[in-house]
């Protein structure tokens, strides 16, 4: 339990738990500040040198915050004088995007539909000899082996 609690009062760990405190505040006031609509769909990224990253979702989101950053910049300035006191007024706004995972396709199959298979054995017992009938014969087989 000691390494724990060592680990616990180390200065790292107090610098992530106040980075975590200022990133929180910063949300919440941006959740209050923000346009209703817009909250949802962004979020606070931490503030450095007094530019206040928000990532947002999508392209339309950022232009609709990029239009109205003077006035968003104004009511957090407001608000941070009254919630974060002693914190520095935001000079401006990092807006940013983050493409969301699309979802997994799962690989199609190489498999070739058994109407398919048996016209290909059909036009290879016709074919004589050849390098077209030997790939063909490579075909066959790897897609057999898919099924």
């Amino acid at each position: 339990m000691k390494p724990v609690n060592k680990l616990l009062e180390s200065e790292v760990f107090s610098l992530i738990r106040e980075k975590n405190r200022s990133i929180y505040g910063y949300q919440k006031l941006w959740s209050n500040k923000a346009p209703s609509k817009l909250t949802p769909l962004s979020h606070v990224g931490g503030i450095q040198d007094d530019i206040l990253t928000i990532y947002v979702e999508n392209s339309g989101i950022a232009s609709k915050l990029k239009f109205i950053e003077s006035t968003l910049l104004k009511d957090l300035n407001e608000g941070i004088q009254k919630e974060i006191p002693f914190a520095n007024p935001i000079k401006s706004l990092k807006i940013k995007l983050v493409i969301k995972n699309s979802k997994v396709t799962p690989p199609r199959s190489k498999s070739f539909p058994a109407q398919a298979k048996f016209a290909l054995e059909n036009l290879l017992n016709n074919l004589e000899d050849s390098p077209l009938r030997h790939r063909l014969i490579r075909l066959i087989k790897h897609h057999t082996n898919a099924d």
